[in-house]
């Protein structure tokens, strides 16, 4: 016969509070829950940093305080502006080829994103005092997202430890759930700390090159949209190989073909961004930061899709939370799925 329940009234009375307690919290996670997951990420790409200077000193909240100011503050406002402008760019661009649709699909951001052009801001000001208020309601809201961000940074900063030895005294007896959680820990280290560095290391590069090259071309043939090209260079490096080229071929020989019709990009221009690109945008980040950082056996496909797929589904956060969402489906899918499916205790290879 099976095992039976003996429930007291005290327990039921207890159980039904703990799930409305879960149910309230649950609901005010989700209010923030773009917030929160940035603040995870911002949590993973610092926290070698914070290790690091708690290896040398014994103060956690001063460690944990310095490494926002130094390093986590510095990369929100680079992604954020960096954001900010490739929408300003891509709507541009939408405009210019008349898909209309999908330039609906940023006018969420492109009041925020118009606060980057100084002269628009600056008339702004001057003459439209109404319409002002209402980019004062879109800044504040962004303002609040951002303390919530660096507020759950910080204390898993200096308490990531203490939470780790929690969770495992708690669940000591489901040794599953431990290595589970573990296995996720790992593999948003390396999406994280080790993708996200490339990404965004790339990105910068692949900017301020391609802007280079428009200072050096002749006007009216440089290239368009550097900063958007940029940042789709830096995401497309996750792909092993052949990443990059997916965005610098193409477009030489976009360049190539408007030379060749006779317009206004003279020959040497196409040759001059290929040989650029290839030496300072595609070999030298791969050869010197790539082997660094990267590590794992996470499918680079997957996890590209993970950024794309989660944008899309979820909107400004889901570059963020797709990547936590695919680890989490991954390592159910390899270490929990088998043993239900058969009946056995779960248990996970924790090392």
């Amino acid at each position: 016969m099976g095992e039976t329940w003996d429930l007291t009234r005290s327990q039921v009375a207890w159980t039904l509070a703990g799930l409305v307690l879960t149910l309230v919290v649950a609901f005010v996670l989700y209010t923030f829950i773009g917030a929160i997951v940035v603040g995870v990420f911002l949590y993973y790409a610092i926290r070698p940093v914070d290790r690091w200077l708690d290896q040398r000193t014994d103060h956690p909240s001063l460690n944990a305080t310095a490494t926002l100011l130094v390093v986590g503050i510095p990369i929100l406002l680079v992604l954020g502006y960096s954001g900010l402008v490739a929408v300003r760019e891509l709507d541009q661009l939408f405009r210019q080829t008349g898909i209309q649709q999908l330039r609906a699909s940023l006018q969420p951001y492109l009041d925020l994103a118009q606060l980057t052009e100084t002269e628009r801001l600056a008339t702004m000001l001057r003459s439209n005092a109404g319409r002002l208020l209402g980019y004062a309601s879109v800044v504040f809201t962004w303002l609040l997202r951002l303390f919530v961000i660096v507020v759950v940074a910080y204390y898993l900063l200096k308490d990531d430890e203490r939470i780790a030895a929690w969770f495992r005294s708690t669940f000591e007896g489901t040794p599953g759930l431990v290595g589970f959680m573990n296995g996720v820990d790992s593999d948003l280290t390396t999406i994280y700390t080790g993708n996200l560095v490339i990404i965004g290391i790339t990105g910068v590069i692949a900017a301020l090159t391609y802007y280079g090259l428009d200072l050096v071309a002749p006007e009216g043939t440089g290239v368009a949209f550097p900063l958007l090209l940029g940042l789709l260079t830096g995401v497309f490096t996750i792909i092993p190989v052949v990443g990059i080229k997916l965005i610098y071929f193409p477009y030489t020989a976009y360049l190539a073909f408007r030379a060749v019709r006779g317009e206004v990009v003279p020959l040497w221009y196409p040759v001059l961004f290929f040989v650029v690109t290839l030496i300072v945008i595609d070999a030298i980040p791969d050869f010197f930061i790539r082997s660094y950082v990267s590590k794992g056996d996470l499918h680079m496909g997957l996890v590209l899709f993970a950024y794309v797929l989660g944008s899309i589904a979820f909107g400004w956060y889901g570059i963020f939370l797709g990547p936590i969402v695919l680890v989490l489906f991954i390592h159910f899918l390899r270490n929990i799925l088998p043993n239900l499916v058969q009946g056995r205790q779960v248990q996970v290879d924790q090392d």
